[in-house]
C-alpha cells in the first residue's frame, strides 16, 4: 500500500472522517469521470479539505477504501471476542470477510481497477485476512477441533473464495448471490475439517 495511504488514514480529523463517511457513498455511484473539484463540489466540502485528506484521487478512493476494509475487519473482531472455539470465531471471521472481499469491493469494482495503489491495498488486506484464518485454523487444530491440514494451503483457499465468485464472469454462473455462495462453500470447507 502507499505511504501516502497508511500515513493520511492515521492522521484524519473527525471532519476529514465525515468527509470520507460521504465519499462511501458517491463512490457507490460511480467517479470514474469525476475530477477533485467535482467530487469537493458533490460533497459539498472545499477542495482544500479534500487535499487535506489525501492528495489526489487515487490517494482519496484507496484512502476511503482502506478505511471501510479496517471498519469492516473491526466489526469481525468484535463479534467474535466471546466466543471460545476458534472454528465457530472462524466462521463468523469468514461470513464477514465474505461480504467485505465480495459485494462491498465489487461495488467499486469498476473504479479500482484504474486506481493507482487500490490493488496493492487490496491485497494488504487480504494477505491479513488470509494470515488471521491460518491463525485461528492454527489453534482449532492444537486443540484437535479440526483435523492435522495444511492450515496455509486451506487459508489462502478460504481466503480467496468470495473476491473469485464475485468476479462478473463467474457471478453470471451462479445460482445464487456471490455472498451467499461463498459462505456455503466456506460452511462445507470447515465442516469437512471439522473432528466433530
Amino acid at each position: 500500500m502507499s505511504q501516502v495511504t497508511r500515513k493520511t488514514f492515521k492522521n484524519l480529523t473527525d471532519k476529514h472522517i465525515n468527509v470520507i463517511e460521504d465519499f462511501e457513498s458517491l463512490l457507490e455511484t460511480g467517479i470514474a469521470n469525476l475530477t477533485m473539484s467535482d467530487i469537493a463540489s458533490h460533497l459539498k466540502v472545499s477542495l482544500r479539505t479534500l487535499y487535506e485528506i489525501a492528495p489526489s484521487k487515487e490517494d482519496l478512493i484507496t484512502t476511503t477504501m482502506d478505511r471501510i476494509l479496517t471498519n469492516i475487519g473491526r466489526e469481525a473482531l468484535n463479534s467474535m471476542k466471546d466466543i471460545d472455539s476458534p472454528l465457530e470465531r472462524l466462521r463468523i471471521y469468514m461470513r464477514i470477510g465474505n461480504e467485505a472481499a465480495g459485494p462491498k469491493l465489487q461495488k467499486f469494482d469498476g473504479d479500482l481497477d484504474k486506481i493507482r495503489g487500490a490493488k496493492e491495498m487490496i491485497d494488504f488486506h487480504q494477505n491479513y485476512f488470509i494470515s488471521f484464518i491460518k491463525s485461528l485454523l492454527d489453534e482449532a487444530q492444537e486443540i484437535n477441533e479440526i483435523k492435522n491440514i495444511d492450515t496455509q494451503a486451506v487459508a489462502i483457499s478460504l481466503g480467496g473464495i468470495a473476491r473469485e465468485l464475485s468476479i462478473p464472469e463467474n457471478k453470471k454462473t451462479l445460482e445464487d448471490l456471490p455472498e451467499k455462495s461463498s459462505n456455503m462453500v466456506t460452511d462445507l470447507i470447515l465442516e469437512s475439517l471439522n473432528r466433530k
